[in-house]
């Protein structure tokens, strides 16, 4: 009896010790590299936009948060077409919640083709993301001041003019897009807040078209020689009780 408990323990250790040297699988995937933004409009870490939307663990994803201890190769790749290889790794966080990180091990720079761009012309959706003001058709923004955008479901849009929430319909087709027209709160700022507000809601409501350069968001607006640019907000998640 005594030899049979030996021998079983010995084996489970055995399984235990060759499961823990079993590799985890490797996954290689193209995009575009970025940064990750915050609400307050800082880099909270770096993402890939992919060429086109993939399965993983059964979900569909059109990004890849990545983490590598080479920063420096990510500040040579920041904005470029890369491939990058690693291991997937889930991580939960107080604010972000539960996600996937690629744990890089190779990444280097290659060129997109056309078939690739267009994948991922096809796969790039709004609804459902939410976006920060980065410059209002050339004229920059005000520092410490946000003007956001937000599509939380197919036909709506919403979001901060800088001062006052707004919200409308959002008509999207395509590349093209038409937001408005848009109603907003009442409250008042100071008169250089108010005027970037009052702008910033002039030029969506004269929105045209829009395209997806990563990791940039522009809105093409009548009237306005430049596009509005945004970066992709990353929103904290409330802890579970």
């Amino acid at each position: 009896m005594l030899g049979r408990l030996c021998v079983g323990l010995m084996l489970a250790i055995l399984g235990v010790h060759l499961q823990a040297q079993t590799p985890e699988p490797q996954k290689t995937v193209t995009g575009k590299l970025g940064r990750v933004m915050a609400i307050g409009g800082e880099s909270t870490g770096w993402a890939i936009q992919l060429d086109s939307e993939t399965s993983i663990d059964g979900k569909r994803v059109d990004s890849l948060e990545v983490d590598d201890s080479n920063s420096e190769r990510l500040e040579k790749l920041v904005d470029k077409h890369v491939r990058a290889t690693g291991t997937l790794s889930h991580r939960k966080g107080v604010e972000t919640g539960e996600r996937l990180v690629l744990v890089v091990s190779s990444m280097k720079e290659v060129k997109a083709t056309s078939q690739s761009e267009s994948a991922k012309a096809v796969a790039f959706k709004l609804t459902g993301t939410e976006w920060l003001l980065e410059d209002l058709g050339g004229a920059g923004v005000i520092d410490n001041v946000q003007a956001t955008l937000t599509f939380p479901e197919a036909g709506k849009t919403a979001g901060k003019g800088s001062c006052n929430r707004f919200f409308g319909p959002a008509e999207i087709t395509g590349s093209a897009i038409k937001l408005g027209p848009l109603g907003s709160t009442r409250m008042a700022c100071p008169e250089a807040v108010m005027n970037q507000e009052t702008q910033y809601l002039d030029a969506l409501q004269a929105a045209e078209r829009f395209e997806w350069k990563a990791p940039y968001l522009l809105i093409y607006c009548k009237g306005f020689e430049k596009p509005l640019r945004f970066t992709r907000m990353k929103t904290p998640k409330p802890a579970t009780p």
